[in-house]
């Protein structure tokens, strides 16, 4: 244990009175805490350039004092109760710590332009986060990650021998090795025809988006958004004063008969094209095609976000956009977290050819430095097969989970639904009927502990009542029709 320790200078007074006296101040102002030990001898001697004897002198001064106490053979510790006065002191200086007002902070009128624009649209983050700890919504569960390979992998290279791998932390683009391995995944689960030097490594999904649009985005610039949208992302490009435009979706994705009728034609295009997020649906091929003309057209690039797009139950996967550009104008996004470990931030993206050498040199400004471990461990996950075998095993499992709860849906709530839409991912969209508020369903599933996601966070115009996010990858399978069936039954009572 260490202590910052200030040894004033006190003409005719002993240094270990001095010590002694500046311990005391620390016990007063709580840098040591009542009960908490206190530095060893021999620690304090050596980080104040003093002699033990100078410093045991100062411990049995405190002891006398009653500020500490010696226990034999385990050190010394700073007093629970202080003596008399001392202690006073104490509860005093703790009554006026939380009597004390809050800060006070700078106003909005003295931060830059930038400032404002960046604390409003980070308040309106904090107040529409969709991923919170106690509704379980957003990330894979334990039972489901590859945790033995991972472990494994991650020992593997935790031992480095390799001292060639070191050179390539600093390479801003990601491990090549890597970027090697996710170009030929893509190719093979993704149909992407793509070469390394255009798949770039990143630690955060953030930081992509980030640099995307500081790449191709001036203030006013127009981006058409998905309607109903992730809202993470929509803040990300608005912070960078862009003039987001909602667009809404119907059954085969992006309206672009809406985007024609913009007075400027956009310069970014945000599309979920394999999971709409957060409705499901898939685009249609020919909204696909229909999507990357226009695009092409009007000089626009296509935000891909591949997000949630692995597991689909009872219909084939369609090719990515970016597997049928031939205009070099869609940029692919996707990451691992969903599907690995919440914790494992890696992301990636695929940029268009034109866009691969000025990305690689703002990727050097914004973000050099990635995590070697993790992108070791991900090679070899990828390489080895890992990855695909565990999509396979997980995608077996969560088909039974989702039908699990669609069966208890259709079986207790049938009557009280839209019906219920298609789509893959990780979880379903429920549409309760007119007159059925979103608040009644709210807190009909706190009470049974259902795990039920409002949608109002993503739309950025008006809401949809009663439309809910349901998350089916952590669902107990032989409890999900109990608490559907005392869902219903509470539903019914409230409404």
């Amino acid at each position: 244990m260490s202590i910052a320790i200030n040894l004033e200078y006190k003409p005719y007074v002993a240094l270990y009175r001095r010590l002694s006296d500046a311990l005391r101040k620390a016990i007063l102002e709580g840098r040591l805490g009542l009960g908490e030990p206190m530095p060893s001898v021999r620690d304090l001697a050596e980080s104040l350039k003093l002699s033990r004897a100078t410093v045991l002198k100062a411990y049995e001064d405190l002891q006398i004092q009653g500020l500490v106490v010696s226990q034999s053979g385990s050190g010394t510790y700073v007093s629970s109760h202080l003596p008399g006065d001392l202690g006073d002191l104490l509860k005093e200086r703790l009554q006026e710590e939380s009597q004390r007002s809050p800060a006070s902070f700078i106003s909005a009128s003295e931060l830059s332009q930038t400032g404002r624009l960046l604390k409003e649209v980070g308040c309106k983050q904090q107040e529409e986060h969709v991923h919170l700890p106690e509704i379980g919504y957003g990330g894979t569960p334990v039972e489901l990650s590859p945790a033995r390979e991972w472990k494994s992998l991650m020992l593997k290279h935790c031992d480095i021998h390799e001292d060639d791998q070191v050179p390539f932390m600093i390479e801003p683009a990601g491990l090549p090795n890597l970027r090697l391995a996710l170009s030929n995944y893509s190719k093979r689960r993704r149909s992407i025809e793509c070469s390394p030097e255009e798949v770039f490594v990143f630690g955060s999904k953030q930081m992509r988006l980030e640099l995307i649009g500081r790449l191709l985005l001036n203030p006013g610039d127009v981006v058409a958004y998905e309607e109903p949208g992730y809202p993470e992302s929509r803040h990300t490009l608005e912070a960078l004063a862009a003039q987001v435009v909602p667009v809404p979706v119907d059954n085969e994705g992006i309206q672009i008969s809406y985007i024609r009728r913009f007075s400027k034609p956009p310069k970014l295009i945000y599309v979920t094209p394999s999971h709409q997020d957060p409705l499901t649906m898939v685009m249609s091929m020919p909204r696909r095609q229909e999507l990357i003309e226009y695009a092409a057209a009007v000089g626009a690039f296509i935000l891909e976000d591949d997000y949630d797009s692995e597991f689909r139950y009872g219909k084939p996967i369609l090719p990515s956009l970016k597997a049928l550009d031939h205009h070099d104008c869609v940029i692919y996004m996707s990451s691992f977290w969903k599907i690995l470990y919440q914790s494992l931030r890696l992301s990636y993206v695929i940029f268009p050819r034109c866009l691969s050498q000025p990305a690689l040199l703002v990727k050097g400004y914004l973000e050099r430095h990635l995590p070697l471990i993790d992108q070791l461990a991900l090679t070899d996950l990828v390489n080895d097969g890992h990855l695909e075998k565990h999509l396979k095993r997980s995608q077996r499992i969560l088909a039974h989970r989702r039908q699990s709860l669609i069966l208890a849906i259709t079986r207790h709530l049938r009557e009280l639904l839209e019906p219920l839409g298609e789509g893959g991912g990780t979880h379903i969209i429920l549409n309760f009927k007119s007159g059925i508020s979103t608040g009644a369903v709210s807190k009909a599933a706190s009470l049974v502990g259902w795990n039920l996601v409002s949608t109002d966070s993503y739309y950025a115009t008006e809401t949809v009542e009663g439309q809910f996010i349901v998350p089916f990858a952590d669902i107990n399978i032989d409890t999900i029709d109990d608490t559907v069936m005392k869902f219903a039954q509470l539903l019914r009572e409230i409404r």
